[in-house]
């Protein structure tokens, strides 16, 4: 029993370690093998029947089964796209929110410590990073209060 405790969080530290897109990653190529898995037991099953001629309704259940299949299929690609627009999503979010917070008061501070030096707005925007207008606001506020 000491065996599985161990085992269960050596797994259970593994997963923690993994980033969300590697979570998703390893879930969505699990649920791919698993349909690999079920076409080819589904294959499997349909050629052990043997050379029998099939019939008409034999021939209409296993396209029913095909279209089932391709469904859930298609059911299954829709929702792996829905998580992937999800994460892409948040991805986005989480960059807006870095990039924002890269432009906080001692960002500001330093451009006005270059305005100080003299630098003109194009090179205060060059060196900074900052948009031009900026750094012409920059520029002219710190040349009115000199």
């Amino acid at each position: 029993m000491d065996t599985n405790h161990q085992f269960s969080a050596l797994i259970g530290n593994w997963f923690g370690s993994l980033g969300e897109a590697s979570l998703l990653g390893l879930l969505l190529s699990v649920v791919g093998v698993g349909l690999l898995l079920f076409a080819l037991k589904s294959r499997r099953t349909s050629t052990e029947d043997g050379p029998q001629a099939p019939t008409a309704d034999d021939k209409i259940a296993q396209l029913e089964k095909k279209i089932e299949f391709q469904n859930s299929a298609m059911s299954l690609l829709g929702e792996r796209v829905t998580a992937l627009e999800e994460y892409l999503e948040m991805i986005g979010s989480r960059q807006q929110r870095q990039d924002a917070d890269k432009k906080d008061v001692r960002f500001y501070q330093q451009a006005i410590g270059l305005a100080d030096t003299g630098l003109s707005a194009q090179e205060l925007a060059q060196r900074c990073g900052i948009s031009a207008s900026e750094a012409d606001l920059i520029t002219m506020l710190y040349q009115k209060a000199h």
